[in-house]
């Protein structure tokens, strides 16, 4: 092992032992999380990296209506696409039989995707004229409710998109009458057929309802509620199905598709205000720049928050203030959103990775890695000690090098 690099044992040590295998990530100093745990973590991570990144958003449009029908609008368009463009595969997986018409189809592809994002709950409601989706568990409730809205109007898309496959069948409206981000118990989408249930017409970002069918909606009490998902459930023989009888039924392995609200639903927004002209690449940057290094310092501000974050990572108490337990934290989420990465040096001087830059996007968006980088900017001065940066040097094509050491910056 490189002498920049401090001794640690290989992940796979112990595999001929006769022990079972367990799935775990593996921090720097042996502490294990399972991959449940692990999944969970990365989840919540991203959704308050989405709250930052929400929150610059802000700043760049203070109106809300004219952001949320920015962000509805653009969601939509984008949803729709991708689903004209690889809905078909999805199609088949989903078991969308022949006859089936119409856009209640999607109400399938949002109860699949709920679930791949650790958001559990169930089907109330599910036909031609009417379908009900009700959540028990969001980690992005904590975004705001611009993010509620618009994800409402990308499963429009996404709907929309499957119809267009299928025969001519009733029209449905998806609306968000009840969100877990607007302090709700629940999640709730109801989509209705308006030539059944007429209702007037509203802006896109009105998503919210009301609704015709309001009498016909199935509320499950606080204590009923589930907090995992299919995957995680022995109820549910670990296995995610739904009402069509999956082709093939997935386990957490193949089921668990981590992403960011920011980069599927926030990024892509302020992209396209950029392209618009609605705001300048540099000055949208900055903004970013500036509130998620905030964001960053915030997270371990508070003492308690450092030495539960040493606790969890199994930090030795030899290990005194320094960039590799920054390092360490860096490495628990790369591997929890199974993006590779090299370590090139960690040690007590300095802590360079080599990321993968197209598994940090999660989903494609150019700007995920560099409001990690902001983010874990931010963290360097409260993790570790104001002496301590963090920032990206001669990074290869397609990846991401990053260094932690200490760095004197007067303008900082």
């Amino acid at each position: 092992m490189s002498n920049k690099i401090d001794e640690r044992l290989p992940q796979n040590s112990g595999k001929n032992s006769g022990y079972k295998d367990y799935f775990a990530i593996k921090s720097p100093w042996e502490k294990l999380i399972a991959f449940r745990d692990a999944v969970h973590y990365a989840s919540r991570y991203e959704a308050v990296l989405s709250a930052a990144v929400i929150q610059a958003f802000r700043i760049m449009i203070p109106d809300y209506e004219e952001r949320a029908q920015f962000m509805c609008q653009d969601a939509y368009v984008r949803l729709l696409n991708m689903n004209r463009m690889y809905g078909i595969n999805g199609d088949a997986q989903l078991n969308m039989h022949p006859f089936m018409c119409g856009q209640f189809v999607g109400a399938l592809i949002g109860d699949e995707g709920d679930d791949m994002l650790l958001m559990c709950g169930r089907v109330q409601d599910f036909g031609s004229h009417r379908a009900e989706k009700e959540l028990d568990v969001c980690d992005w409730d904590i975004v705001g409710s611009e993010l509620c809205r618009a994800t409402t109007m990308s499963l429009q898309g996404c709907a929309d998109g499957s119809a267009e496959r299928r025969r001519p069948g009733p029209s449905m409206e998806y609306c968000m009458v009840e969100a877990r981000g607007c302090g709700d118990l629940h999640c709730r989408i109801v989509a209705e057929s308006r030539e059944k249930y007429p209702m007037p017409e509203h802006k896109l970002w009105e998503s919210f309802g009301p609704v015709a069918t309001a009498d016909l909606i199935k509320f499950t009490e606080e204590e009923d509620c589930v907090k995992e998902s299919m995957v995680f459930r022995e109820e549910c023989n670990y296995l995610f199905t739904n009402g069509t009888n999956l082709v093939e039924e997935s386990d957490c392995a193949t089921m668990v598709r981590l992403s960011t609200a920011a980069s599927i639903y926030i990024l892509p927004a302020i992209e396209a205000l950029i392209r618009e002209g609605k705001i300048e690449e540099k000055m949208a940057m900055h903004v970013l720049r500036c509130v998620c290094e905030a964001a960053g310092k915030a997270a371990f501000g508070e003492q308690y928050a450092r030495r539960a974050c040493r606790d969890w990572l199994g930090v030795p108490a030899e290990i005194g203030e320094d960039g590799r337990i920054l390092g360490g934290l860096i490495e628990m989420l790369l591997q929890s959103l199974m993006c590779k990465y090299e370590v090139e040096a960690f040690n007590k001087n300095e802590v360079i990775y080599v990321i993968d830059r197209a598994g940090l996007e999660i989903t494609g968006n150019k700007l995920v890695p560099e409001c990690h980088v902001f983010y874990w900017y931010g963290m360097t001065k409260t993790l570790v000690n104001a002496q301590w940066s963090l920032w990206e040097e001669d990074s290869p094509k397609d990846k991401l090098r990053i260094k932690i050491a200490k760095k004197i910056d007067k303008f900082c």
